[in-house]
Formats: C-alpha cells, sequence, structure tokens
C-alpha cells in the first residue's frame, strides 16, 4: 500500500521500522544479496559460481561443526 507523498525508499524504511528484529536480519540479507548481485552482473567473467560462493551461502562449509558428513563417510560407500 502507498502512502501519499511517500517515497518508494521511505515507504520501505517505514515497513522495515514496522518489523520485528528476526525479520530485520532477514531482510537485510535479502537486500545484501540483491546488492550483490547486481555489482555481479556488472563484471565480465564472473559466473553464478562465483556469485553465489561471494555471497557467503556456503560458509557453513568452512566450520567443521556444522558439516554432518565427512570425506570418511562418503568412501564408506
Amino acid at each position: 500500500m502507498r502512502w501519499l507523498g511517500m517515497g518508494t525508499k521511505e515507504q520501505l524504511i517505514r515497513e522495515i521500522e514496522r518489523l520485528p528484529e528476526d525479520l530485520i536480519e532477514v531482510a537485510y540479507d535479502f537486500i545484501t544479496f540483491m546488492r550483490k548481485r547486481r555489482e555481479s552482473k556488472g563484471r565480465d567473467g564472473d559466473s553464478w559460481s562465483d556469485f553465489s560462493l561471494s555471497t557467503g551461502a556456503f560458509d557453513f562449509w568452512n566450520n567443521q561443526e556444522e558439516v554432518e558428513y565427512s570425506l570418511e563417510d562418503l568412501n564408506r560407500g
């Protein structure tokens, strides 16, 4: 819903101010993702895999405690 006299940016700020903290974090993550996506489109030679790795979406692989399976598990097959 648009308020009279308010631009999109002002409306977005107003909506963010009404969100609970946990949803603000989700909104921040999404906004950051969209900005990085737009920035990556301007670069030549970058692929979607480079972009996805740069977003931090796969950082959990760097934390051994968060990885359920090890290389040994894969070799047991």
